[in-house]
């Protein structure tokens, strides 16, 4: 199973690997949850069918929760991380 790999338990000693998680995107991930900006910003992923790989679709800087909201597709899964600063 690869690093951050999205699985699905099939007993106590089994599990299949539904997708993995592009090692790019795992170290811009790790960058991002620790970035020292002071603006809004999210990271948008989606999964790759043909190669059963989560990747990165896009990246927004100084965007609100509401504006990510409207940037995300109706019919297409997304995964958004957002970066937000209390009000």
């Amino acid at each position: 199973m690869g690093l951050g790999a999205v699985t699905r338990s099939q007993g106590l000693s089994e599990s299949l690997v539904v997708c993995d998680v592009a090692e790019d995107l795992v170290e811009k991930l790790r960058k991002f949850r620790f970035r020292k900006e002071t603006n809004n910003a999210a990271i948008i992923m989606k999964i790759d069918k043909d190669k059963r790989l989560v990747v990165l679709d896009e990246e927004l800087e100084g965007i609100s929760p509401d504006e990510l909201k409207d940037e995300l597709p109706e019919r297409q899964p997304r995964y958004p991380f957002l970066s937000a600063l209390k009000d």
